[in-house]
């Protein structure tokens, strides 16, 4: 587990020695080091949808709230954690490549009144350009949504992306100054659950909330 605490954010993540985090049993022994007895967690299908979190009936890929002692989690293996605050309000997002292209950064947002405010945003572990390659395909998707190829690396006569630059740059342009990302690659990292490595029903979570 890691843990870090920045003004009044408590942000924190598992990792494989955790245990699944799908598990309500591992939750629930995750949670408990924290001081916590419970998370609330998104009906994740790869949306854009951004809720309140009173509002979890439907699918979505992300949740707000501005109470405090209010934990939101997204549950990841290699899609990013995004975490976005103003430090009076939070929200939580699961960004994969598919929320990413169509909005959610954006959708997130808009629960901030962002021109006043600095913005404070965290990206947990994911997968990273040294090992998340890309077909043709996946180019054709950069395409239909308008996105650079500016994130695309070529390396060895493959291809690769970079999910977290292409993030940093849609928090940073609507209004967010300061962005950490977790330095493990969750393929090629030691200890975080990996779909591309075979971890198809194991996840980590990552949660925040406000004190």
């Amino acid at each position: 587990m890691k843990k870090f605490v920045k003004n009044n954010l408590v942000v924190a993540y598992s990792e494989k020695s955790d245990g699944n985090m799908r598990i309500e049993n591992n939750r629930k022994k995750f949670l408990e080091k924290l001081g916590l007895k419970y998370v609330y967690l998104p009906k994740q299908e790869h949306t854009s949808v951004v809720s309140p979190f009173v509002n979890m009936s439907a699918p979505a890929d992300g949740l707000y709230t501005d109470l405090k002692n209010i934990p939101l989690g997204v549950l990841t293996a290699d899609c990013m954690g995004i975490v976005i605050t103003d430090f009076k309000g939070l929200v939580v997002l699961h960004a994969g490549w598919r929320g990413l292209f169509k909005g959610i950064i954006e959708n997130g947002i808009k629960f901030f009144n962002w021109k006043s405010k600095d913005l404070y945003g965290f990206i947990s572990p994911s997968i990273k350009s040294c090992c998340f390659e890309i077909g043709k395909d996946f180019v054709k998707n950069l395409k239909q949504y308008s996105i650079d190829d500016k994130y695309i690396i070529e390396r060895n006569g493959k291809l690769f992306f970079s999910l977290q630059d292409l993030a940093t740059d849609k928090l940073k342009s609507n209004g967010v100054k300061e962005i950490e990302i977790a330095s493990a690659c969750s393929k090629c990292g030691d200890n975080i659950y990996s779909y591309r490595n075979g971890d198809i029903e194991n996840r980590i979570l990552t949660l925040a909330y406000l004190i």
